[in-house]
């Protein structure tokens, strides 16, 4: 995943806050694993993931809901902060950066041919 700034953590904050208390914990340890998968398809392709963006924990948490008008809920950034601490800290006890999650990668089939590229760039078009 690529660096998490406070921007990052605020727009996970807020994607937390739209879903109930207790699904909190599960949704912040998906985004991360997410934003790391994307982190990496975006190192080897060149291009953002198809869903995932660009890598950042705020492509990732903005991506899927509309941005919340609701104020910030220090609850969701304390959850938010907890997870990205966690994820580092499972990181570095690994030496990896590598997700543990193999659910997040795209088969050859759901990638297409272009592997998310825009054909148009690529072929002159």
């Amino acid at each position: 995943m690529r660096a998490c700034l406070l921007d990052d953590l605020l727009a996970g904050a807020g994607r937390l806050a739209m879903v109930p208390h207790p699904e909190r914990p599960g949704l912040a340890r998906r985004l991360l694993h997410e934003a790391h998968a994307a982190h990496h398809f975006m190192r080897r392709f060149g291009v953002p993931h198809p869903r995932w963006g660009n890598g950042s924990l705020m492509a990732r948490a903005l991506g899927d809901a509309a941005p919340s008008t609701r104020p910030l809920c220090l609850q969701s950034l304390a959850v938010m902060a907890l997870a990205v601490a966690a994820f580092r800290q499972d990181a570095a006890i690994r030496r990896h950066g590598l997700s543990p999650d193999t659910g997040l990668c795209y088969t050859p089939f759901e990638l297409g041919d272009d592997h998310g590229r825009n054909q148009s760039k690529t072929d002159g078009g």
